[in-house]
């Protein structure tokens, strides 16, 4: 019984976490570190936040609450085990909103670079 209600209060901490952390997410990012030919991506960040509910889902190696911008570990070329900043997004972001149900989702270029 005692263990029954431990690994309730785990579970509770665990999934509140990413609530409380999600609750101080940015409205909105712009993603600008790359593009060439594409205009900015402007991400609305606490919304994704609320609809993903876990921060590890896309900042899957940083600890929780110590998230950082994508390019952080993603850059132009890609650098050790990270993949190319393009590439990351493009795989993250487009493999995401292909599984979206209700296919609001944007999976076509010009869905996120706006014109």
């Amino acid at each position: 019984k005692r263990f029954a209600m431990l690994m309730a209060v785990v579970m509770v901490a665990v999934f509140s976490a990413g609530v409380i952390v999600a609750a101080d997410a940015p409205d909105t990012v712009v993603i600008k570190e790359i593009q060439k030919t594409k205009s900015a991506v402007t991400l609305t960040h606490k919304a994704h936040a609320e609809k993903v509910g876990k921060c590890a889902e896309c900042h899957h190696k940083d600890a929780a609450g110590k998230e950082q911008k994508c390019s952080g570990c993603h850059k132009a070329k890609k650098t050790g085990d990270a993949v190319e900043f393009k590439e990351a997004m493009h795989t993250k972001c487009k493999g995401c909103h292909s599984k979206d149900a209700t296919k609001k989702a944007p999976t076509k270029c010009d869905g996120c670079h706006k014109k």
